[in-house]
């Protein structure tokens, strides 16, 4: 695809510049407060109201929730309920600047791996040089590799993930070779979204309106290619305020697979669900569902996906081996 970034089209060491790792690891009452309400309050809300919300997911939904409604630190405590973290090996897939895998920290694990395709040298020394400072004694290493190219003579406790599985060029070959970096009594806990046919599936589509939030399933290569040009930013931009957006569009990062598709290819490998968790997108699903000439010309042109798929946003798993 011959796109470029606005002003820059170098895809070096693209490190969040402004990120620092004291926001990671310090206590955030905010967030304290959210998961007092959701445990208590709006977890018990959401089950029942959306109970029997998805009817075409071949797999058991543990709850249902509208996106953004499961907080980073709550997935954290559940994976630690499953198994103690403490003194335990993690991978952690796509770490991008690696901040997030501070957040670790208060688990106390022996040891974390990160790994990304994409060069974030800035931050992994930034965080070294945090972790030496404060005298931590979790063991922090980074490196940049496909972690299909990752050795498997050393196994890991836990693989964790936030926003990789979508983009993965081999999806069933990674997830295989995760099998084989995971202990036998391991934990592989992944999210994952938005799913490629979901609203903005594409991380840049109704970016401009919400009405174009599905441009990349309906518009052609050459559409597509002048909607990419006309709304992509510069790369700092892109990386800052959008999410990398732009960047995963310009690598064809996708794996362009359903929620059924996902789970199927963990059931091929012999992975388990201990407990899965959806989020919905609210404004695709208003859109499908008040737009009906858009679902039908969406689910004519891919016969091979069920409406659902449209505003199936998010998927939050928690597997293990049979």
């Amino acid at each position: 695809m011959e796109i470029n970034f606005k002003k820059n089209n170098k895809l070096t060491d693209i490190s969040n510049k402004n990120l620092q790792p004291e926001t990671f690891v310090k206590f955030n009452f905010k967030d304290f407060i959210r998961d007092i309400y959701d445990l208590f309050i709006r977890k018990n809300f959401y089950y029942f109201k959306y109970k029997n919300f998805f009817k075409k997911q071949n797999y058991f939904i543990n709850l249902t929730l509208p996106s953004k409604g499961f907080s980073d630190q709550r997935r954290k405590k559940i994976l630690n309920s499953i198994k103690r973290i403490k003194g335990k090996k993690i991978l952690c897939i796509g770490c991008g600047n690696g901040f997030e895998l501070l957040s670790w920290l208060k688990f106390q694990p022996s040891y974390i791996k990160g790994i990304d395709i994409f060069n974030y040298s800035t931050s992994w020394e930034k965080i070294n040089t945090f972790i030496k400072e404060k005298n931590i004694k979790t063991k922090v290493d980074f490196i940049k590799k496909n972690i299909l190219d990752l050795e498997i003579n050393e196994k890991f406790d836990f693989i964790v993930s936030d926003a990789v599985l979508e983009h993965l060029k081999d999806t069933e070959k990674t997830i295989s070779h995760f099998t084989k970096l995971l202990k036998d009594d391991g934990i592989i806990y992944a999210s994952y979204g938005p799913l490629w046919y979901s609203y903005g599936g594409d991380h840049f589509s109704g970016r401009d309106k919400i009405e174009h939030g599905y441009n990349h399933l309906l518009l052609n290569h050459k559409e597509y290619l002048n909607y990419y040009n006309k709304n992509v930013g510069e790369i700092n931009y892109e990386i800052q305020h959008k999410g990398s957006g732009g960047i995963f569009v310009k690598e064809e990062l996708f794996s362009k697979k359903t929620g059924n598709e996902y789970m199927e290819i963990f059931k091929t490998n012999n992975l388990i669900s201990h407990n899965s968790v959806v989020e919905f997108c609210p404004i695709g699903y208003q859109l499908i569902m008040n737009n009906h000439k858009l679902k039908d010309e969406i689910i004519t042109k891919y016969p091979n996906i069920n409406v659902e798929d449209l505003y199936l946003k998010t998927q939050i798993v928690f597997l293990k081996k049979k």
